[in-house]
């Protein structure tokens, strides 16, 4: 029997639900949590560490850039659309280059061990440089509130 190619279309998108039963640890867009990187004097190179899915062989890294120039730590002339690079302390290999969100949050899935975040650049008349180390755990989700050191 011959399918036609908006039959085909229609079987596509009928087995297609969007749900991701063995998925990543969690949706993968970046979570925002509330009064997660807010403040800049208390959390400014924070991380922390939270439950995740216990099974899982990779960690997942949730973060935001936050800085301290002017007076809303998140301000988007700062955090917005900022390019990132993780490495590997541990294997080296590939580094996991990435791009903040409109809100300066990102997410990465990554292996167990030790990492470094970099980030550098001109936000307007200002150089921002971010390095923060840090542990991911395997099963485990890393939230960091990365200071841009912008001067």
């Amino acid at each position: 029997m011959r399918r036609s190619p908006i039959m085909m279309m229609a079987l596509c998108f009928a087995g297609c639900d969007g749900s991701d039963k063995d998925g990543p640890l969690v949706d993968s867009a970046p979570i925002e949590v509330e009064g997660f990187c807010t403040d800049y004097t208390a959390e400014a190179d924070s991380v922390s560490l939270e439950e995740g899915n216990e099974g899982a062989t990779s960690g997942q890294v949730q973060g935001r850039l936050i800085q301290g120039v002017v007076a809303d730590p998140s301000d988007p002339r700062f955090v917005s659309f900022v390019d990132y690079i993780m490495d590997n302390l541990d294997v080296g290999g590939q580094p996991t280059v990435g791009r903040t969100d409109a809100d300066g949050y990102f997410t990465e899935t990554l292996g167990a061990g030790n990492w470094h975040i970099k980030t550098s650049g001109h936000q307007g008349s200002y150089y921002c440089a971010a390095d923060l180390d840090f542990t991911v755990i395997s099963g485990r989700i890393t939230r960091l509130c990365v200071d841009m050191n912008c001067q």
